[in-house]
């Protein structure tokens, strides 16, 4: 399945609404959402999906409310991958 990164930048959002949110998300069926980085003060968030499209996510945030930047679809690669590489 491909991999989104979905940004969000919300300055004034209380800690609470974050955290209400998170368990709403963590209960999506329609894409999955993997994992987050943010700032400690939680103002900008980076959100790992798993999802069909990038639509899918749109739809998600704007059910439950959420504002985002930008969705982008990313690869991953892990160190693992590049050790013992001849070129």
């Amino acid at each position: 399945m491909p991999h989104y990164l979905s940004v969000h930048n919300e300055p004034s959002i209380p800690k609470e609404m974050v955290e209400s949110r998170w368990a709403s998300l963590a209960e999506e069926t329609s894409a999955v959402w993997v994992k987050t980085w943010y700032l400690l003060d939680l103002t900008r968030r980076f959100c790992w999906w798993n999802s069909p499209d990038s639509e899918t996510p749109e739809r998600i945030f704007l059910d439950h409310e959420i504002s985002w930047d930008e969705i982008i679809q990313v690869r991953l690669t892990i160190p693992s991958e590049w050790r013992w590489r001849e070129d």
